[in-house]
This record gives structure tokens, sequence and C-alpha cells, in this order.
């Protein structure tokens, strides 16, 4: 009996033991968690979250963003310009200094603003990271050259920059870096666009624009508006998904726009076309180039025969009148075709080879003054550099209103006996066809009133023939000996061209 007693002693004794290790472990557990560092939300203090201890965000570096120099290219030389005043152009005196774009490349980056005003002045290179936070120590003073262009050393991680005329103020809203840290240009030929601004309706010359161009062998856009309303904006939109258009968008004080805008435009569209593009065809959304020999494929073809010394080929011009507006919203196939500028106009003055249009190479680096119609005999540049003025023509589809600086263009001497322009068959067949399609997608689709049959959602339905089919790209050969470049201005692109002349 007692060794039974002793017995249950010993096991309540071995219970009450692992009872207390199981109570211990539980008080530890409990002690630890306290120590945990926790916060108390004002809206429901018994609510806590964990404070994490994870490593904060690191911006990366990708290998193309680990470049670290201390000069600008051909800096000396600028500096050296600026002092003689070349290509000095002080306009809008008024506007405010905002950023427009910044670029990447191999050895620089470049800044462009809207400053028209700013030639030569002192400014402050600031860099930024992906988080949108200064890189320490690594500002730089540079300067305003050309006219809105200011040009900075890379710096590693740089994602974001902008600009101070002090070292120590706060900068501007920082802007993202577009790449192009390019060995090679991606694209062969593309196109600079004049800037479009002004009241008259631009959808039909947009998508006549584009169409006429892709039919020569053009493959990328660069756009740059100033205004433009929401009925055209949809076709450029089109253009901006089918990812064959760059857009600049540039906010102005102004309620008018005029000629001195393009000056902006034309030097943002060289730092955005630079190693971008091989060449570079700088026309207005008026301007069109036409290849009259069928020996000649495309634009690409003819300048392929070019070597690498060869920066720039110009176009002879000839005018066409252009006697009235653009319609203000589509309404059918028949308006489209009747009011193809590359049909209806063409009454054309004689070739003339005064300022030619140019192509621009992006071969060797080379750089004209603001590159303007104002002083193309007296360009400036370095490297290997040519001028080829082509005997072959580029048709000006010029407004005969009067306005500011276009009036009086017909009684020049340089424009009379004109004459009819013959048509170049082919090549408008295909014109029609394309700018039809591309048209009749963006403009012709609505949206019903109702849902359906069948169903909760709202469905897209075409007008017209619902069976066509979307054309591809246009690999198209065209007519005829030469080049030749439309330009139909219209009242407000006219005060640009004519104030060159």
């Amino acid at each position: 009996m007692m060794m039974t007693c002793y017995r249950n002693s010993v096991k309540c004794m071995l219970l009450l033991f692992f009872m207390g290790l199981a109570a211990l472990n539980t008080y530890s557990y409990w002690r630890d968690s306290l120590n945990v560092n926790i916060l108390n939300t004002s809206m429901h203090p018994d609510v806590t979250v964990e404070q994490s201890s994870i490593t904060p965000f690191q911006c990366p570096f990708e290998s193309w963003n680990q470049v670290h120099s201390d000069i600008v290219p051909n800096e000396n030389l600028h500096l050296e310009w600026i002092q003689n005043n070349i290509s000095r152009r002080d306009n809008i005196l008024e506007s405010q200094i905002r950023l427009l774009s910044s670029f990447v490349y191999l050895d620089h980056i470049s800044i462009t603003t809207n400053s028209q005003r700013s030639y030569g002045q002192k400014v402050y290179c600031r860099y930024f990271n992906c988080l949108r936070e200064e890189v320490s120590n690594s500002s730089y003073q540079s300067i305003f050259f050309p006219m809105n262009v200011i040009r900075c050393p890379r710096r590693i991680g740089v994602k974001y920059m902008s600009i101070s005329f002090d070292s120590e103020e706060i900068p501007q809203e920082p802007i993202p870096l577009v790449y192009r840290v390019f060995e090679a240009p991606i694209h062969e030929v593309s196109v600079c666009v004049g800037p479009i601004y002004g009241s008259e309706s631009k959808w039909l010359e947009v998508a006549e624009f584009m169409e006429h161009y892709k039919l020569i062998g053009v493959r990328y856009f660069y756009f740059t508006v100033f205004n433009m309303n929401e009925y055209s904006r949809k076709i450029i939109d089109e253009y901006l998904r089918t990812g064959e258009i760059e857009l600049t968008v540039i906010q102005s004080e102004y309620k008018t726009i005029d000629w001195q805008f393009h000056l902006l435009q034309i030097n943002e569209c060289h730092q955005r076309s630079k190693h971008h593009s091989k060449w570079v065809i700088n026309v207005d959304i008026d301007e069109r180039l036409v290849i009259l020999d069928d020996k000649i494929k495309s634009v690409g073809s003819l300048l392929s025969g070019y070597n690498d010394t060869v920066a720039e080929v110009g176009f002879a011009i000839r005018r066409i009148q252009k006697t009235e507006k653009l319609p203000e919203k589509y309404e059918s196939d028949e308006q489209i075709i009747s009011e193809m500028e590359f049909l209806k106009y063409n009454v054309s003055s004689p070739v003339t080879e005064k300022l030619p249009e140019k192509y621009e190479s992006d071969e060797q680096i080379f750089f004209e003054m603001e590159f303007l119609k104002y002083n193309v005999s007296s360009s400036i540049t370095w490297g290997a550099y040519k001028t080829i003025y082509r005997p072959v023509k580029n048709n000006d589809f010029r407004s005969t209103e009067k306005n500011i600086l276009g009036s009086g263009w017909l009684t020049d001497p340089n424009y009379k006996n004109f004459s009819i322009v013959p048509e170049e068959t082919k090549f408008a067949e295909k014109l029609k066809e394309n700018k039809r399609t591309t048209l009749r997608t963006v403009l012709e689709i609505k949206k019903t009133a109702g849902p359906s049959p069948g169903s909760g959602n709202f469905h897209f339905r075409k007008r017209g023939s619902s069976k066509r089919a979307m054309s591809g790209p246009a690999h198209k050969k065209t007519t005829s000996t030469s080049m030749e470049l439309s330009d139909t201005v219209d009242e407000e692109d006219d005060h640009f061209d004519e104030s060159n002349e």
C-alpha cells in the first residue's frame, strides 16, 4: 500500500513538473512578443501593425546607366560660338521656362526647354534617381546652347533630370530621361513633323500626311502639338496606339501660337531623333515628298546610295495653291476622296531650288545651328559634312489666303507662270485606300445607345462596309523621276515658311 502511494506521489510530481515547463514556455513566448515594435493606429488603437526591418528599396543600376562623365562634348566650341552670338534667337521674351524633355545618349544628356530667351545663360544640371531623389553632389554648371537646349554630362543611376539657375535653389519638377543609348539607330528614315497649332481642323491632313509618307517607306514620325481640337486628336491617338509616332505636347501660356514656336519644335525633335533615326526628314504637316522615278523604290533606297560623308540632302520646291480650308469633321468616304490635298489641288508654280527641305543624317555627329531655313548657306557643323542639292521637286500646297507673314506670295516672281500638275495615278490610288481605311477605323466606330442582345455590355458597331479589312503598313512602289515635296500650308502654318523666304 505504501509503495502504491509512493508511486502515485512520484507520478503527480512528474505531472506537475511537466505542467510547470509548459507554463514557463508559454510565459516566455508571451514575454518575447511584447518586445516586438508595434504601431497603434489613431482610428483603431487596438489594431497593431508590426514594423518590418526589410532593407529600403534600392534603385536598379542598368548596365547602360553606369556611366559617369565630367565633360560635355564640344563644350569649348559652344562657348566660342556663344561669344560670337552664333545661332542667337531671342523670341517670346516673357514666356515661363518649362522643361520639355530630356534624352540620355552614350556620352551626354540633353534637356530641352520652351525658352527662347536664355541663350548663353549659365544653368545647373540637376540629377535624380528612380525615386525622384536628387543624387548627392551631382549638379553640373552648364549653359543654354543652342537657344533652348542644355547639355549635361552623364551620372550613374540617373532616371530624371531638372535644372536650376543656382546650385542651391529648389529645381523645377524633374522630368524622365528618354533612352537614346543606341549603338546604332533603330530607324532608317523618320519624319520630324512641324508643330501643329491653329484653329483649323487637322484630322484629314494628319491622316493623309501619315499614309503618304508610309507609302514612300517612312516608318516612324515625331509629332509636336501646341494645340489641337479633340476631333483631330483622335487621329493622333490612333497612330500612338499603333506605335508609329512619338508625341511631344508643348504647354504654353500664350493664346496665340505663331512661327516663332517652330524653333522649339526643330530643336526638340533634333534631340529626340538623334541616335534614334539614321535619317530624318524635316517637313511641315502640309509638305509631301513624292518619288517620281520608278527605279527608286523608297526614300531609304535613295538615301542608301550616299556614303557616310553625306549629312544632308536637299530638294527643290514647287508650290501648289491651296484655296480652301479643310473640313471640320468626317462625313463620308466620298468626302475623304474629294478633300484629298494630293488630288484636289494641282495648280503649281515652277520648281525652285530656293531654301530646300532637308534630310538630317545622324550617322556622323554634326550640328547645323538650330536646323533653321534662315542660314542654310552658312551652316555650322562639326565632323564630315556635305550638302547635296538635288534637282528634284518639293510640292508646297500653299494657302492663298492673306495672313500676317504669308500674304503676297502669289506676286513673288519666283512663283509666277503656274501650271497644272499631272496626277500621280498609281500613287494616288494607294493613298486613297490607306487613308480611307485609317479614317474609317477611327471615326466610323460608334458605341450603341443600349446593351447588345444577350449581354449586359456595350458593343461597338462600324457603319458602312463592316467587312472591310484593315490594311497593314504599305510597302508599295510609287511612280515617276526624282522627289517632290507637297506643302499644303494653312493660314497659321504659313507664318513660319513665309518669314524665311
